[in-house]
Formats: structure tokens, C-alpha cells, sequence
């Protein structure tokens, strides 16, 4: 390791973790690309601050909202120490006792945030006689690919809706004319698409029939590189599974739709 000498400190940004929120889940540290965090004693901490950027990109991946940024006199962040010491990082001793449970696929849904429940909704979709309403046609609960359960009862159906975020915003009549009832999972590839969820997709399709996804995208460059991350676990399905794609343009309109 690069020797550290003379480090000052700088008044910066940099994250701040609320110990009495924190359940050590470990998501924190998968998400930070500068291994800046690490599970000790069953709660994250920061490794060293010559490590941390202060950007933020883990607090979105905190379940219980432990995360924040503060500014606050601190060392400043060293991107060439940091790098060097990313060669040499290992994952699992950060992640420390809970390194078992997020290499285990019986345990990988787990989560302490209530709204992870796995609900099942058995109302079938029904067209509304009121002109003005349309009824929600959501089947499940949670939707997140990074909260759901890959063997829940609501993957049981042979065709999956796979979502962005911001596509169900977008389009207006997405509960009528594309969810209907089916499972749906949801992502945002520009803020969070991890090897764990990618490991959870592939799940998701070992465990269950389906047969047919349905790519629900944005017209915007992030989401069209989200095939090309699962092609490989596509690639690795002994059955058939025909893929189809909705592509949301940001006005709300669909451009197009049809098989890949």
C-alpha cells in the first residue's frame, strides 16, 4: 500500500452513517465502488475517509435511511491510494458476518424494511365503468428487483414484465394496456443494476416457468445497455424464453414494440 503521509484535513463532503439505523445489511458496501465501507460488529463504517468521494452513491441503497452526507472536516479523498487499495480489497471481509447471507440465494431477498413483505393481490383486472378511473392492476408487492423474494407465489406465471423506474411514470395507461395482473420487476440501470441483482434475476428464471419477458424501457441510452447485461444469464437457460420490448419515449408515447 502506498504509503500516507502528511495528510490534511479538508472541510468536505463525506458520508455519515447513523449507527442507530443501521442493521448492517451490508447493501452499503456493495454499492460503494471505492470500498470505502465495511460491516464491523454488525454495523457499517468508513474503512478510512482517504477512501471515501463523498458522491453519495450508496445512500440510495440503504434500506433503513442510516446514510447521509455531511460536511465536516475530514481527509481528504485520495482517488490514486484509493485505486491501489481496491486491488486488494476483499469483499467478503468487508461484508463480514453478513458475507453468508448475501452469497446465499434462500437469503438474498431479505430485508428489514416492511414494505419488502411479499404480498400476492388475487383480484383479477376488470375494466372500469367510470369513464374517469382506471383500476390498478398491480399483482405483487414488493416490485423492486432488489426486494423481491425469487421464489415468491407471484412468479408462478409464464410471462414477466421487466420495468424501468421511470417507464410507469411516463406512460399513462401502463396498468391498463401493459401490467395487467402479470409479475413485474423493476430497476434503474443508471443508479442501481449490481451483480447481486443481476444473481437475483438469474434466480428468478431458474426458479419459475416463465417462458416470456417483456422489456418495458425508456428511449434513453442507460436502459438500452440493460439487455446486454442479461444476455449472459440468458445465455446460461436451458428453455426457450422469447423476449419481447415496450420502448417508452420521455414524452410518454410509445415508439415501438415488438421482439428482440
Amino acid at each position: 500500500m502506498t504509503e500516507i503521509k502528511n495528510k490534511q484535513k479538508v472541510t468536505r463532503k463525506i458520508i455519515k452513517i447513523d449507527e442507530d439505523l443501521c442493521t448492517g445489511c451490508g447493501q452499503c458496501v456493495i454499492a460503494c465502488a471505492e470500498g470505502a465501507l465495511k460491516i464491523i460488529d454488525g454495523k457499517a463504517k468508513i474503512v478510512s475517509e482517504i477512501y471515501c468521494d463523498g458522491l453519495g452513491a450508496c445512500i440510495g441503497e440503504c434500506p433503513e435511511g442510516a446514510l447521509t452526507i455531511e460536511e465536516r472536516e475530514s481527509l481528504e479523498f485520495d482517488e490514486e491510494v484509493t485505486e491501489e487499495y481496491l486491488q486488494n480489497l476483499n469483499k467478503e471481509e468487508l461484508l463480514g458476518s453478513r458475507s453468508e447471507t448475501q452469497n446465499n440465494p434462500s437469503h438474498s431477498h431479505q430485508c428489514s424494511c416492511p414494505s419488502a413483505n411479499t404480498i400476492v393481490y388475487h383480484k383479477e383486472w376488470e375494466e372500469s365503468d367510470i369513464s374517469d378511473e382506471i383500476p390498478s392492476a398491480l399483482r405483487q408487492w414488493p416490485t423492486k428487483l432488489t426486494l423481491v423474494n425469487p421464489s415468491a407465489p407471484f412468479f408462478n406465471n409464464k410471462e414477466l414484465l421487466f420495468v424501468s423506474d421511470c417507464a410507469p411514470f411516463a406512460f399513462g395507461d401502463f396498468h391498463r394496456k401493459l401490467l395487467k395482473g402479470k409479475p413485474i420487476v423493476t430497476v434503474c440501470p443508471m443508479l442501481s443494476f449490481s451483480e447481486t441483482e443481476l444473481e437475483k434475476f438469474e434466480q428468478i428464471l431458474n426458479l419459475n416457468p416463465i417462458k416470456k419477458i417483456n422489456f418495458i424501457l425508456m428511449d434513453v441510452p442507460c436502459c438500452q445497455k440493460i439487455k446486454l447485461f442479461l444476455d449472459p444469464i440468458f445465455a446460461k437457460i436451458d428453455r426457450k424464453i422469447t423476449l419481447k420490448e415496450t420502448i417508452i419515449g420521455r414524452d410518454g408515447n410509445i415508439l415501438r414494440q415488438g421482439k428482440i
